[in-house]
């Protein structure tokens, strides 16, 4: 109505300016004539007075045009604002679009391809094999079923799409359930399955798959030849193949090891000054080296196509450092006990910042022939585990957006949240087997991983920031 009321006071405005222009016009051409009438000297006063008379008329009804179009045209303008101000500010009932592809049924199967990467099937052995119950109950008493949570966390990971957007484009709805689903679902995925991806996540490979994985990685070193090439003044003078042997027997790398920097939102420094906060927050969680804030990931990967271990900690932290805080090496040391390999424990296989421990053990320095060929070697097959942080970053479109990622407020949320993505790049890779294949190796089925009759273990219960080792020793 206001829209309407606005746009017919303005069309009335314009036909009011053009009376007034043509009122100027006759203006002028009455005042140029006494202008003229002033050139004779008798017998032209009646007409001079007659023609002053009519110019005060005709600038009076200028007058009375130029107010009453002022008054129009400010009222046109009124109503458009009052227009505007009531499609912003006042809510509307039903502004939501109704419910839709809440169900695992509701969903075609391109469009399941599309959305997950997975066919139906999959998708439905992800929600049985992830445990999904019937329902969550928020703590204020809302009340979601499991199946709606299941594909609203699974599409913003993958995605990276906003609440707002999915629920306008995708599940209608009202967006702020959909942010309460995803927390649900993710603390689902946390609390029931923490040790499968840290914490004693190693326990369900090693030493199980100890000897398979060590056999896989010195299949690979042993595979292939090096390229030995001499130049004599920018000329190839001599060219031989290196086909070197190793001794099984003695070789110790069963994994590799290496970090990944997950970066977030810069956290607020305005708690920090208000309550007199001893750190700087935003210092905490800052790298020099990469110039962002966020976290820091410290993975292990298993040659049978699995990852084995993460620890998430703050992106401060240099990669040995992330290994002296998180335990991995005491873990491995009583995880390996009385297993040895040469006389020396089996070995993760990390990059030189490393320090050389009991079960880690980066390049060799000073190396004899064998280490050098090893270190060649090793430089190239270790790239498989950053294959590892690329489809991280190529299946999650929500770490592409690190503003969304709140420390401060949300800190442990997204804390968890990291730490899940990893769960779920797992489950993918049992239903698809990517990485392994560099090893010429089957990854473990979704059953094998998560095996329905298994019981699990909790979380422990520790503050966010507490030094916890991987094992049940605790610094």
């Amino acid at each position: 109505m206001y829209y309407h009321f606005a746009a017919e006071v303005l069309e009335h405005s314009v036909h009011i300016g053009h009376i007034i222009g043509l009122s100027v016009s006759i203006y002028h051409w009455y005042n140029a004539i006494v202008g003229r009438l002033h050139t004779l000297r008798d017998g032209v006063s009646d007409s001079i007075a007659a023609a002053r008379r009519k110019l005060q008329l005709i600038k009076n009804a200028i007058d009375k045009l130029s107010f009453t179009l002022s008054w129009i045209t400010s009222y046109g303008e009124l109503a458009y604002l009052y227009a505007e101000d009531l499609a912003v500010f006042i809510r509307r009932r039903h502004r939501f679009g109704p419910e839709r592809f809440r169900r695992l049924g509701e969903i075609e199967s391109h469009d399941c391809y599309a959305w997950f990467g997975l066919n139906p099937f999959g998708l439905r052995r992800l929600y049985l094999c992830w445990r999904v119950p019937t329902t969550f109950r928020t703590t204020s008493g809302k009340v979601y079923g499991g199946e709606e949570c299941f594909l609203v966390m699974l599409f913003h990971f993958i995605k990276g799409t906003p609440f707002t957007q999915m629920a306008r484009l995708t599940f209608g709805g009202d967006p702020r359930r959909l942010s309460e689903m995803f927390d649900l679902m993710i603390d689902h995925l946390y609390f029931t399955f923490y040790h499968k991806i840290s914490g004693v996540s190693l326990d369900q490979w090693i030493p199980r798959y100890l000897h398979t994985c060590r056999r896989l990685i010195f299949d690979a070193i042993s595979d292939g030849a090096l390229e030995e090439t001499l130049y004599v003044d920018g000329v190839a003078v001599d060219r031989q193949w290196i086909l070197h042997h190793f001794d099984f027997d003695t070789f110790r790398p069963f994994a590799f090891g290496d970090d990944m920097a997950m970066p977030t939102a810069r956290p607020g420094d305005s708690a920090t000054r208000n309550s007199n906060f001893a750190q700087d927050i935003q210092r905490a969680f800052y790298s020099g080296y990469l110039r962002c804030h966020g976290l820091k990931a410290q993975v292990v990967y298993l040659p049978i196509g699995i990852i084995g271990a993460v620890f998430i900690t703050e992106l401060r932290q240099n990669d040995n450092g992330v290994q002296n805080m998180s335990g991995l090496n005491n873990y491995l040391l009583q995880l390996l006990s009385g297993i040895l390999v040469g006389g020396l424990f089996p070995c993760i296989y990390v990059d030189g910042i490393f320090r050389l421990l009991a079960t880690i053990l980066p390049r060799f320095v000073n190396p004899t022939i064998e280490e050098r060929f090893l270190n060649i070697r090793f430089a190239s097959l270790r790239e498989c585990i950053e294959h590892v942080f690329a489809d991280h970053h190529n299946r999650f479109q929500l770490f592409d957006v690190p503003h969304r990622l709140h420390l401060f407020n949300r800190g442990v949320k997204v804390r968890r949240m990291c730490l899940v993505s990893f769960f779920i790049l797992n489950s993918f890779y049992c239903l698809d087997g990517t990485r392994c294949c560099y090893f010429g190796h089957i990854p473990p089925t979704l059953e094998d991983y998560l095996p329905l009759d298994e019981v699990l273990s909790p979380p422990p219960a520790v503050n966010l920031g507490a030094v916890w080792d991987y094992g049940p020793t605790a610094n």
